[in-house]
């Protein structure tokens, strides 16, 4: 669980957005850290997941009101500022700006730095989604992803391409990058990653995956056949039969399947391979 803010944390810290979140993305970091620090999600530290969530849910009750936000802000902003609270807006200025320069390196193709700067902030645990508007903060998502799958980085590609495809599923569903970002993680999940996975088990992961998409009976034919041809690798026989049986159940004619079906038992050997033999 993540630490305590402190009594002197205003509302935008315990909510961790910025000063200038829309009302949506208050929302959304308000349903994000009520599912975090609801006390059956944290069986282990009942008393501190409700402390965090009666903190939570006061901060949201401020900020998700129009009239009442603003007159917190006019406190916020009138109150005396501590020394510590304005080296904290300091660094969060900073940060902001940092990550404003991530997006325009990303913006004005300049890749390589921006894999760089990334690479940083990763190392660091720097937070985008705190320092960018939603907006700003998607488009610097899909950028980076691009990016990555661009230089080969496939893998840490599909993971960043899953955190936006999950966003963009959440409430309010804007859905920016939507279609674009299902056809990468197919194209990732079944033609690329595959090859790069270091055990079976990864790679039948990665069509596992494939098939929670929406695909078209061909495609869905096709998949089960890579996954009958990894288990036959296996020497699972059964499940390989099981599995490419699935396949010519949706497409009886599927190509390049003449082959299993003779490794398995389940017809005479393909013509190229009868002539050869003779």
């Amino acid at each position: 669980m993540q630490a305590e803010k402190t009594q002197e944390s205003n509302y935008y810290e315990v909510l961790e957005v910025n000063r200038h979140a829309t009302k949506q993305e208050i929302k959304g970091a308000f349903r994000r850290l009520a599912k975090r620090y609801h006390p059956d999600n944290n069986p282990d530290k009942v008393k501190e997941a409700e402390t965090l969530l009666k903190r939570v849910m006061t901060a949201y009750r401020v900020l998700g009101n129009k009239r009442e936000r603003a007159r917190y802000d006019v406190l916020l902003h009138n109150r005396p500022v501590s020394k510590q609270e304005q080296k904290s807006r300091n660094e969060e200025k900073t940060s902001q700006m940092r990550a404003q320069a991530l997006l325009e390196h990303l913006l004005n193709s300049r890749g390589v730095e921006a894999l760089r700067m990334y690479d940083r902030m990763k190392e660091e645990g720097f937070s985008l989604e705190l320092n960018l508007g939603q907006r700003d903060y998607l488009d610097c998502l899909f950028l980076v992803a691009e990016r990555l799958e661009e230089v080969g980085r496939d893998k840490e590609a599909a993971d960043v391409y899953e955190e936006l495809y999950g966003r963009e599923k959440m409430p309010p569903r804007r859905r920016y990058f939507f279609d674009e970002i299902e056809l990468r993680l197919q194209k990732l999940y079944s033609r690329k990653l595959p090859l790069k996975a270091k055990t079976t088990e990864e790679e039948i992961a990665c069509y596992e995956r494939m098939l929670e998409f929406d695909v078209d009976r061909n495609e869905e034919a096709f998949i089960w056949k890579k996954i009958a041809e990894v288990h036959l690798r296996r020497n699972e026989t059964e499940k390989a039969k099981q599995m490419l049986r699935r396949a010519l159940k949706l497409q009886p004619a599927l190509k390049g399947t003449a082959l299993i079906r003779y490794e398995l038992g389940m017809e005479p050997p393909p013509k190229e391979t009868a002539v050869a033999e003779g």
